[in-house]
């Protein structure tokens, strides 16, 4: 064989190697929602290419995926150039399915969700929702609900929610391992005293089933909340176990970061910036050994408030009424606390700063709606350990609750937890427990807030949500 040939038997070869597994490969253009079956006739490797132009009332539903090395593919021809209106949305009921660089605006669903996880290993990035919200408050739906298993949201972004239910929701049941990262959350109005309208909340193992020792195992990470009020209460709100929250950052938003209930649960390298908006609070927590480490909180209503938990096996008093939740019977648990006490909870390394209410509370809420409720079990066996508060205003800074030891209560002791290593600036502390734990100092000469944050690197809109939302100023 002379050497051409030999060179070019060589290159087909290697050209067929490479392209093996994807030769296959198709790319299929629909054009307009009336074409939206041939989603149907997508192989493994596939890439469905949806043509730029105004989408009204289309359904996408995914019902064939990929594999994993050869995810099926489905894009806007340029990002954000597929505007999907009226009560179109997105379900994907197939394993291994990306979307990339959809446009959801001022449309409305009647129920459900806009974005629908239902199988695993589906990606969403580079895609908006924005303001797609019904006529009426009360008709409830989200934005994006998991309700399977590896499934991802990238670099989205959602604006203008404003009627019942959260934006994001992980499900109970078969919900594992699902993530939101790097996408921005902005301008979700305030409805006081409404409940259920939390911007993300994550149900899974340990919602219902407070023994359960399994989990959601959900990752928010690196995410940016902007003026996200909600219900003015939770903002980012854990129900379950095993999940881990990192290096997101809040900024004027009412309500807080709340490890509502469950345990195992990791909170690290957050950013909490209230900049003195009313409402806006810092990281709240109910269950046991939960990781709050390395935090920053300033310019709210108060900065870690470790609450108390409700004793719920028995009654106090005649007045107490047991938490009697209908989902505990259809999913076969028994009833449990509201608040869950807090024990062997490990809050370390985090900064507080110029908070108006205490930096540090133990045992909050402590007797809250007593005797109708019986939250009596102050936090035990939990770790307090170098951590820092300034307060270039002074005041109190650490607060505690002290049990009553009144019949009925007399019947109840707890160990206590450990205080070690922190500083205070310019600040006081007034619990007693903790004094050994705590130093007192005067704030530096020279320092200064911005300083302070700025090694804590919290987000700005530039590092999350998609390039083409900024380039269209949305």
């Amino acid at each position: 064989m002379c050497n051409s040939t030999y060179r070019a038997v060589l290159a087909l070869v290697l050209c067929s190697a490479f392209v093996t597994g994807t030769v296959l490969a198709k790319e299929i253009i629909i054009a307009d929602p009336t074409s939206l079956s041939l989603i149907d006739t997508a192989l493994p490797g596939d890439v469905i290419t949806l043509k730029n132009g105004n989408w009204n009332d289309a359904l996408i539903q995914i019902k064939k995926g990929g594999t994993e090395k050869a995810p099926v593919l489905i894009k806007a021809e340029t990002p954000g150039g597929v505007v999907l209106s009226g009560t179109s949305s997105l379900v994907i009921d197939a394993p291994y399915v990306t979307i990339d660089g959809l446009l959801f605006t001022d449309g409305a669903i009647a129920k459900e969700s806009v974005i629908w996880f239902k199988s695993h290993h589906g990606i969403v990035r580079n895609t908006a929702i924005i303001n797609y919200n019904p006529a009426n408050f009360k008709t409830k739906y989200f934005w994006v609900v998991f309700s399977g298993e590896n499934n991802l949201i990238d670099k989205c972004y959602f604006k203008g929610k404003n009627n019942m239910g959260p934006v994001v929701n992980n499900d109970d049941g078969d919900c594992r391992s699902n993530s939101v990262i790097r996408s921005y959350f902005k301008d979700i109005p305030l409805k006081a005293k409404v409940n259920g309208r939390e911007i993300m909340r994550i149900w899974g193992a340990g919602h219902a089933d407070a023994s359960s020792t399994d989990g959601s195992y959900f990752t928010i990470m690196e995410n940016l909340f902007e003026h996200t009020d909600g219900e003015g209460a939770e903002i980012i709100s854990l129900k379950s176990n095993n999940n881990k929250v990192l290096r997101n950052t809040i900024i004027t938003s009412a309500g807080c970061l709340n490890i509502r209930r469950g345990n195992f649960n990791e909170v690290k390298g957050n950013v909490i910036l209230g900049q003195g908006m009313p409402g806006a609070m810092g990281i709240r927590m109910s269950g046991e050994s939960n990781l709050v480490e390395g935090n920053f909180v300033s310019g709210c209503e108060y900065g870690i408030q470790v609450s108390s938990g409700e004793h719920w096996t028995d009654a106090i008093t005649p007045a107490y009424v047991i938490n009697q939740n209908p989902n505990n019977a259809k999913l076969g648990v028994a009833n449990k606390a509201r608040y869950p006490q807090n024990k062997y909870v490990t809050i370390v390394s985090n900064m507080m700063i110029g908070n108006s209410g205490p930096d540090l509370n133990i045992g909050g809420n402590y007797k809250k709606h007593w005797p109708e409720q019986q939250n009596i079990l102050i936090p035990e066996e939990c770790l307090i350990k170098n951590n820092t508060f300034v307060r270039p205003k002074g005041g109190t800074s650490v607060i505690g609750a002290t049990p009553d030891t009144n019949p009925p209560l007399d019947r109840f002791t707890f160990k206590p937890n450990i205080y070690a290593g922190n500083l205070l600036y310019g600040g006081k502390n007034s619990y007693a427990e903790s004094a050994a734990g705590f130093k007192e100092e005067v704030i530096p000469a020279g320092w200064s807030e911005d300083k302070a944050v700025a090694g804590f690197k919290p987000l700005t809109p530039v590092d999350v949500g998609p390039d083409w939302v900024r380039e269209k100023g949305l």
